[in-house]
């Protein structure tokens, strides 16, 4: 599965445990600390993925890994969204045709 792929070389380049607002630097941009911060308070993150060291918080790789593995998905599903069965149906408002062009509204006034 190329998710474990993932997470497997994630293993093999993150240290051990390191500084939680280096993540972002240390995964390429893939995992943003922000939201880790924001999942973490909201309790959706086990507690033994982190340790405090002052007011620093440490991520401790390996149970930290094993958590956003199960966040993670293929880019391609094998059996997708649904085909629509119905068309769409216009959104209220204005319609394309009754849009005024910066042309047509100078004549107008």
């Amino acid at each position: 599965m190329l998710t474990q792929h993932v997470i497997d070389k994630l293993r093999q380049v993150l240290p051990p445990v390191f500084a939680g607002t280096s993540l972002d630097e240390l995964t390429g941009g893939a995992i943003h600390w922000p939201t880790i911060q924001n999942r973490r308070c909201g309790k959706e993150i086990p507690d033994e993925c982190f340790v405090r060291s002052g007011n620093r918080v440490l991520v401790i790789r390996d149970p930290f890994l094993d958590w956003w593995g199960t966040t993670l998905r293929d880019a391609r599903q094998p059996f997708g969204k649904p085909a629509r069965t119905t068309p769409p149906t216009a959104k209220a408002g204005r319609t394309r045709s009754a849009r005024v062009t910066p042309d047509a509204g100078a004549a107008a006034r």
